[in-house]
């Protein structure tokens, strides 16, 4: 279940879940509440992963106290922020913030996707991190370059990592 609010820098992450069509999706007004929904619907049911979406900058950052209390509780969420093209990262661009260096205290694991290529990787990692060990958030930034660029995949080369 994936709970979020919409916005440029993660309209395309969104567009290309509605092309898949399998992922059950609640709009929320605001990120924080957002979060709560996804760490609700973790608690509800064992094995259960919430899946919090944001735009960038202020979002990203509106979920910080959600992923410490996830961390504190030991609750899997995932957590998935657009951010600006790679190209203005670290450029003071608009609603641009460095969301893995501020998130990175409370998940278990916070990145900066930059290259496309590393978009499967970086799932399959954080799904292995959610789950392993004392369970925990994690969380995924993704550029909107990055978003938009098609990759190759192919699902039957895919190996699950040790848990």
């Amino acid at each position: 279940m994936t709970f979020g609010v919409s916005g440029a820098a993660i309209n395309p992450f969104y567009a290309a879940m509605c092309k898949v069509g399998v992922v059950v999706y609640m709009l929320a007004r605001h990120v924080e509440g957002a979060f709560h929904m996804a760490e609700g619907y973790t608690r509800t049911k064992a094995g259960n992963i919430g899946v919090c979406i944001g735009i960038s900058g202020p979002a990203g950052t509106d979920m910080i106290t959600g992923l410490y209390s996830a961390l504190g509780g030991s609750f899997p969420i995932l957590c998935i922020t657009g951010q600006a093209p790679r190209a203005k990262l670290h450029k003071e661009d608009f609603q641009t913030v460095d969301i893995k260096a501020i998130a990175g205290p409370v998940t278990k694991w916070a990145t900066t996707v930059l290259e496309p290529a590393q978009v499967p990787r970086a799932f399959q990692h954080a799904f292995q991190l959610m789950r392993s060990s004392r369970p925990g958030p994690v969380l995924i930034d993704l550029s909107i370059d990055v978003q938009m660029t098609e990759i190759e995949f192919d699902p039957d080369t895919y190996e699950p990592l040790p848990a």
